[in-house]
């Protein structure tokens, strides 16, 4: 059978359908507890009318909130309103929350006293003050009226759908190398790369997905919030990824069957988990940076998982392709998503692969430029990466066009000197960036959290894999904790101005 998208779709409708089927089944659950359907329903109807009596009149609406239900709730009411959420990433420094702000022309952000307090965000805030309204969720609570309630209720109980538009949501680059953009993505984007999970893996609506991953995160928004509303398999939202010691405790209270998480954080919980703990485990998928190999290998042994790497990004709502049970070859990042199609553009001065370009109806709509406005996205998204597809389908990601080195008119792959760098020293905590040198061009410095590592010994390893001596790094640094992005990924952005600092 082949997969159809509809041609307009609007997330709260496609929830409200999922209601009337499993009125009473708890479909998400955060520290605080469980909701049904039902109760996520009549929040939704509630909440949404004191959004609507604020802020009537604004089409995009801000939201900075943790990962918890509640942030669920707003994000449903304002697609109920027919209203567009902007996703505002917390981890950001606060001028780049400002950036965001002035790029989506917001006029109003949603936030909570308690979330500010215990993040401490009260500094960002103040600076959010002098641009925009702040609304806060425990005065909305507050001004809920017994009328919000009785008619919250029977707005549930009501069957007939009113037809409403098709929305979008906004999520924000992380801004590491210039103003963030804005990436406007449709509800049928969402809701297409959903249907395209379902086709490509096996998820059960037995499943339960463990979500650590914050809704400014596309794959926390996507699978961990929105997927289940829509398709009735039951998510837990943890407030935290870097809870490192308790998300496994977790995972095994919750006996999750379903946990994606980065190279990065799975390495981290790998320290303080038990196989007891990941035993109720059925899909595990890492994603958003390269899995390394003796990650893959110490779950592998020490948990008996496989995990499943993907690939995908926050323009294409967010996955691409991904590795399953069935289909699965080491290395790659699995074949693509049903209904999307790829062709590799070459790239001078790079030898293997090339640019990969996408298209499909996850892709999005197009960007927010700041001071530029909306800008479409065209008939092909450029992804910026250096790919290469084998004969059955599997994409094997080889680099970011960004991370190359121009060393003596020679492109180096910063990827291939971390790999080299794990084969040579056995563990997976290098990070390699590139800097301005006046004699060659560019100049590679690697940091790593390992202490009295020697670049001798690693560049009498490179010349025993006769590979070209270019891929010896100026120097190596020892860092005590690597800086990451709230995705999780490396933060190579604050480790290149580390590595200019140290170099003047």
């Amino acid at each position: 059978m082949t997969l159809e998208i509809p041609d307009s779709v609007n997330l709260f409708d496609e929830m409200v359908k999922q209601v009337k089927l499993h009125p009473k089944k708890v479909v998400i659950e955060d520290t605080n507890g469980p909701f049904t359907y039902k109760k996520f329903l009549i929040a939704v109807n509630i909440m949404s009318k004191k959004i609507n009596e604020l802020l009537k009149s604004e089409k995009r609406v801000g939201i900075y909130l943790p990962n918890v239900v509640g942030q669920v709730v707003v994000l449903f009411s304002l697609f109920k309103n027919e209203q567009d959420p902007c996703i505002l990433n917390f981890t950001m420094g606060t001028q780049n929350i400002i950036d965001c702000i002035e790029t989506a022309s917001l006029e109003t952000v949603i936030t909570s006293r308690q979330f500010v307090k215990k993040a401490d965000l009260g500094y960002v805030i103040e600076e959010m003050e002098k641009q925009v309204k702040i609304v806060y969720l425990e005065d909305l609570a507050n001004g809920i009226s017994v009328f919000h309630k009785i008619s919250g209720l029977i707005e549930s109980r009501v069957s007939g759908l009113k037809k409403r538009e098709e929305g979008e949501i906004i999520l924000f680059t992380s801004g590491t190398e210039s103003k963030p953009k804005g990436v406007v993505l449709t509800h049928r984007n969402i809701f297409a790369n959903i249907k395209q999970v379902f086709k490509h893996i096996e998820v059960r609506e037995s499943d339960r997905i463990f979500n650590p991953l914050p809704l400014f995160h596309s794959f926390g928004m996507t699978v961990g919030s929105v997927l289940p509303l829509i398709t009735s398999v039951k998510t837990f939202l943890y407030p935290s990824p870097l809870s490192y010691r308790e998300i496994p405790k977790a995972i095994q209270k919750d006996k999750s069957t379903i946990f994606v998480a980065t190279n990065t954080f799975f390495e981290n919980y790998a320290k303080f988990a038990t196989k007891e703990q990941l035993q109720t485990l059925r899909i595990v998928v890492a994603g958003g940076e390269r899995l390394q190999k003796d990650v893959r290998e110490l779950y592998h042994n020490k948990f008996g998982i496989t995990i499943l790497e993907g690939y995908g990004s926050t323009e294409t709502s967010p996955i691409i392709s991904l590795n399953t049970p069935q289909h699965y070859k080491e290395g790659t990042v699995g074949q693509l998503m049903p209904l999307m199609e790829a062709k590799i553009a070459k790239v001078e001065g790079v030898k293997e692969g090339g640019n990969l370009l996408l298209k499909g109806p996850n892709v999005m709509k197009g960007y927010l430029i700041h001071k530029k406005g909306f800008v479409p996205c065209g008939e092909w998204y450029n992804t910026g990466d250096i790919a290469e597809i084998d004969q059955d389908g599997f994409i094997r990601i080889i680099s970011r066009l960004k991370r190359f080195a121009k060393i003596a008119g020679e492109m180096i792959s910063l990827n291939k000197v971390e790999e080299l760098a794990l084969d040579c020293f056995g563990e997976s905590v290098f990070y390699a960036v590139s800097i301005p040198d006046t004699r060659k061009g560019e100049q590679i410095v690697m940091f790593t959290t390992l202490s009295d590592v020697s670049l001798r010994e690693f560049k009498k390893f490179i010349k025993s894999k006769k590979l070209s001596l270019l891929y010896t790094p100026s120097r190596i640094d020892h860092l005590s904790e690597v800086p990451l992005l709230g995705s999780g990924k490396p933060n190579y952005w604050k480790l290149e101005n580390l590595a200019k600092n140290h170099s003047e």
